[in-house]
């Protein structure tokens, strides 16, 4: 009896799935690659993360995901050619900018309705809406020039059982965000001059990236 209705239970945690729509606050757009592709380290500033019904994580891993996302972007869009991370902004200066995340990512969501949800085994879906307000500060290491870009974009998610059904569309609206946050942020730094002359690091020599 007992393994049943643990059985039971995985089926309908198993069974529980999400769907997620876009915010409206940017418009998609399509920037011009740099014609010599840098490379970049990354590191969290001060960037905040809230979640009401309480922390799955903190706030730097919640930033570092976030980089993740924008940054794999960047560099499949060909924007740059490789990121990597470093903690404290302990920069090494063996790459070409240097770029630091701060701003605040909030989860707003009903205490009330996850509640529920959960008493009827998530019969009664509940929504999280996931805003973001975050600022890049890009320093070219080579020159000590600064840029500096923001976005302001959501996506909500919507949580119910059997929606894994949409599982091939359910991280849609999640994805269309983070590409216009990823193309925004990018667009506003290359139209500073941030990218689009090539940069030298460790070495003299012209388009050459030192490693």
């Amino acid at each position: 009896m007992k393994s049943r209705v643990i059985a039971g239970l995985l089926l309908v945690v198993w069974g529980t799935g999400c769907i997620t729509t876009a915010g409206k606050n940017l418009e998609s757009i399509s920037p011009t690659p740099p014609s010599e592709k840098q490379t970049v380290e990354q590191t969290v500033g001060d960037f905040e993360f809230t979640l009401e019904g309480g922390k799955m994580v903190t706030s730097n891993k919640a930033g570092r995901l976030l980089n993740d996302e924008i940054l794999k972007r960047w560099k499949k869009q060909g924007y740059i050619a490789d990121f990597t991370y470093v903690p404290d902004a302990a920069f090494t200066g063996n790459a070409a900018y240097n770029l630091t995340l701060s701003g605040s990512q909030y989860g707003e969501s009903s205490l009330a309705a996850q509640f529920f949800s959960g008493l009827t085994l998530f019969l009664i879906p509940y929504t999280v809406n996931t805003r973001y307000d975050i600022q890049y500060t890009l320093e070219n290491v080579k020159t000590g020039q600064r840029y500096s870009a923001s976005v302001a974009d959501s996506y909500r998610t919507i949580v119910q059982l059997l929606l894994f059904v949409a599982a091939p569309f359910s991280g849609s609206g999640v994805s269309e965000t983070f590409d216009r946050m990823g193309d925004h942020l990018y667009e506003q730094l290359r139209t500073q001059g941030a990218f689009e002359s090539p940069v030298v690091v460790g070495s003299d020599l012209p388009g050459t990236v030192g490693r």
